[in-house]
C-alpha cells in the first residue's frame, strides 16, 4: 500500500477529485490547509491550499499521482507538491481487521 498526500491549489481542486473519480479512486480525505512555502507574500505570510490523502494500492500509485500533477499543474508558484510514502500496515477501525 502506498499513501498519496498532494498539497494543490484549491482552484484545482474539484478537477482533480472528479477525475480521481472517474478513475474509481474512492476513500480521500480532503482538508484545506495554511502553510509556508518557497514563495511568501508580504501581508499574508501563509498561504490556503488544499490537502488530498489517499492510500491505495502500489500498482495504482503512479496513475494517481499522475493524474494530480495533471490537473494541478500550472507551471505557476504555489503549484503545491505530491508525495508518495509506503504504509506498513492499514487497520479498519470497524472490522479491527488489516486491509490488505
Amino acid at each position: 500500500m502506498k499513501m498519496i498526500t498532494a498539497i494543490v491549489r484549491s482552484a484545482s481542486l474539484e478537477s482533480i477529485v472528479k477525475s480521481l473519480l472517474d478513475k474509481s479512486v474512492r476513500g480521500m480525505t480532503i482538508t484545506e490547509v495554511k502553510g509556508v512555502g518557497e514563495q511568501m507574500q508580504l501581508l499574508n505570510p501563509y498561504s490556503i491550499h488544499s490537502r488530498i490523502e489517499i492510500i491505495i494500492p502500489e500498482d495504482v500509485a503512479n496513475d494517481v499521482a499522475n493524474i494530480i500533477l495533471e490537473h494541478a499543474h500550472t507551471g505557476e508558484a504555489g503549484d503545491g507538491l505530491i508525495a508518495v510514502l509506503p504504509v506498513e500496515r492499514m487497520l479498519k477501525i470497524r472490522t479491527k481487521k488489516k486491509v490488505e
